[in-house]
This record gives structure tokens, C-alpha cells and sequence, in this order.
């Protein structure tokens, strides 16, 4: 009875149950696949370690689609929104600063609440007046493109060139055909220009919409 119980106590876990003497064969060592199924086998011990995967995603790690899209273009809304806002800021700073340095040279000599009032008085004339004027220019140019774009289905120079030069003849129209058609030569000249610059100087994708 001591003796079964020696043999129980004393017997080998590893041993098969055919034959007591010899031993299972082990079980195969895991792999680091089995840890991390993302990366694989070759992966740097930091990315396993850190849980990084090392393949990159799909799609383009961006956020916005203008970002890798060169084909994006921005709705027409977005366009007149951006374009006519940022004529009447610059209109307006560079109005404002005319008059400051037109109020400041016609009151020399006088006291300073003259200087003063002389200097407000042009600043509020000069500002507003060239504001307005950019933004009409802006808006006409931004709705002619944007019809241009439409109706050709290319985004190209010849948009915001022709878009130009015909508001710049409409602004100038009361004045005569001697002064609308120079004009509108000059603004679709401008025009072309800076669409040609914002397409080809710099990063593209980030100042094509500019035009």
C-alpha cells in the first residue's frame, strides 16, 4: 500500500500514458506574431514592445482633402466669401494709412486737436471709400469665374483672366470705351498673373486658391 502511494506521489507529469519512461515533446515556442498580430515578424523590438504598428495606413495622412487633393476647388460661396472679404481688408488698411499720412501732411503747423480731427477726417474718407470700391471689383470677379469655371469645366488661367477683364470694363463702362477697355486689359493682365504665381511658385495645393 506505501509502495502505490510512493509510486503516485513520485510520478512523472511529463510522462505519456503508452510508456512512463519517455518524456512528450514540448510545445513550440510562441512567436512575436502571436503577441502583436499587427506588425510582423521583422518589426523593430520597439514597436513591439510599444504596441506601434510599423505598416502605414491606406489612405493619405491628412486632414483636410485640400490638403493632398490637387484637384480640390472650393464652392463658389467659399470663394466670393474669401475673395471679397479679403479686398475689403486690404482696402481699408491701405485707405486708412493713406489718409493717416494725407491728414498728417495737410494739418502741418496746426494745433492738435485740429491735427487730430484733420487726420480722422481723411482716414474715414480714404478707408471706407477704397474698401467699398476693392469689394464691388472682388465680388463682380469672383461671380465671373466662378460662371467661367462653370460653363467650361477646366480650372485654369483663362478664368480669373477673363473674369477680370470683364469686370474691369463694366467699372470702368461710364467713363467711355477709351477708359473701360485699358482697364479691363490691366485687371485681366493682373489677373492672370497671380493665378499663374499662386499655380506655380510655392506649394500649389495650398495657394491655387488664392485666384
Amino acid at each position: 500500500m506505501s509502495g502505490n502511494n510512493s509510486e503516485g506521489l513520485m510520478h512523472d507529469p511529463y510522462a505519456s500514458s503508452g510508456s512512463s519512461g519517455s518524456l512528450m515533446t514540448p510545445p513550440p515556442l510562441p512567436s512575436a506574431d502571436d503577441f502583436h498580430p499587427v506588425a510582423p515578424s521583422s518589426a523593430p523590438a520597439d514597436d513591439l514592445f510599444l504596441n506601434i504598428p510599423s505598416a502605414k495606413p491606406p489612405q493619405p495622412d491628412f486632414l483636410y482633402d485640400e490638403n493632398y487633393d490637387e484637384s480640390f476647388r472650393r464652392s463658389w460661396g467659399e470663394r466670393l466669401t474669401y475673395h471679397v472679404g479679403a479686398a475689403y481688408s486690404a482696402g481699408f488698411l491701405f485707405g486708412t494709412s493713406y489718409g493717416l499720412v494725407q491728414g498728417l501732411a495737410e494739418s502741418k503747423g496746426q494745433r492738435q486737436r485740429i491735427r487730430i480731427n484733420s487726420v480722422l477726417n481723411s482716414m474715414g474718407m480714404s478707408g471706407p471709400g477704397l474698401a467699398n470700391s476693392l469689394g464691388c471689383i472682388a465680388l463682380m470677379c469672383s461671380f465671373f469665374e466662378s460662371v467661367a469655371y462653370n460653363v467650361r469645366g477646366t480650372d485654369d488661367i483663362l478664368n480669373p483672366a477673363g473674369a477680370a477683364a470683364l469686370t474691369g470694363v463694366l467699372y470702368k463702362s461710364t467713363s467711355g470705351a477709351r477708359v473701360a477697355l485699358p482697364a479691363g486689359l490691366g485687371f485681366g493682365a493682373l489677373a492672370a498673373l497671380g493665378a499663374f504665381c499662386s499655380r506655380q511658385v510655392g506649394v500649389p495645393r495650398y495657394l491655387k486658391n488664392l485666384m
